[in-house]
């Protein structure tokens, strides 16, 4: 089973949140996955902290298994 991290960024004022993105890299375990979610979000705090504080912004994300679709024989 594989896990693939999405994220978003949203306005604590309008309680909008964009465009859920998702990283191209595949987890191989739900911990993997978070783990690396957390580490995203600590990156991205520190890159984009002015705006974050100016904005109002937060940070969010999540882990989703990813689903194979069998191809026909």
């Amino acid at each position: 089973m594989k896990f693939i991290l999405a994220f978003s960024i949203c306005s604590a004022i309008t309680g909008f949140c964009n465009n859920t993105a998702t990283m191209p890299k595949e987890y191989n375990t739900w911990a993997e996955c978070v783990g690396a979610g957390g580490h995203l979000i600590v990156d991205l705090s520190i890159k984009l902290e002015d705006k974050l504080n100016e904005e109002k912004l937060y940070l969010n994300y999540f882990c989703n298994e990813v689903k194979k679709i069998d191809k026909p024989a």
